[in-house]
């Protein structure tokens, strides 16, 4: 069947009734009448049917009602496929949506590590200034305390004259 060619044929035309009187003899000898209805389509030469075919024949109500509940379930057809393309337009974007905030969601969180390993460097800084201070007041301290003990070491002459020998030993 070639995409062109319509599903059904139809033909729309009028039965014609009459009815037909036989006479036949029964064997009494009499002669009998039947009538019986003789129903006649009526159809044109341009119609597409041809002699010796087998048709059917519906009721043109009932022709006209499967018409209608055919075009109604293409038009229910129709409705459910743009329903399916807009959804799938719809996840579509939605997957779209979900790439991006994941792309974001990491680029954020790289963000966040530079910030920390800034903020590691910047203590790691502030550590080794502060271990360099305190190795300079420790030395300092122990400077003093040298003093201050060689000072505890002898009378009020001996402490000066330590002090004096500390000097003269410094110059040289």
């Amino acid at each position: 069947m070639l995409p062109y060619e319509p599903l059904i044929k139809t033909v729309h035309s009028k039965i014609k009734c009459y009815t037909r009187k036989t006479k036949k003899k029964i064997k009494s000898g009499d002669i009998h009448t039947y009538s019986s209805k003789q129903y006649i389509i009526i159809l044109k030469q341009d119609q597409p049917f041809d002699c010796d075919q087998d048709v059917s024949i519906l009721k043109a109500e009932d022709f006209f009602k499967m018409n209608n509940l055919i075009n109604q379930r293409r038009h229910d057809f129709a409705e459910q496929l743009e329903k399916i393309i807009s959804l799938e337009q719809e996840n579509k974007t939605i997957k779209e949506k979900l790439k991006y905030y994941d792309n974001l969601e990491v680029d954020i969180k790289i963000r966040k590590l530079k910030r920390l390993e800034e903020e590691i460097e910047k203590l790691e800084k502030k550590v080794k200034t502060q271990e360099k201070d305190l190795s300079d007041l420790k030395s300092r301290l122990e400077s003093k305390e040298e003093l201050i003990h060689r000072l505890k070491g002898g009378g009020v002459l001996g402490k000066i004259s330590s002090i004096f020998t500390n000097k003269d030993d410094q110059n040289p």
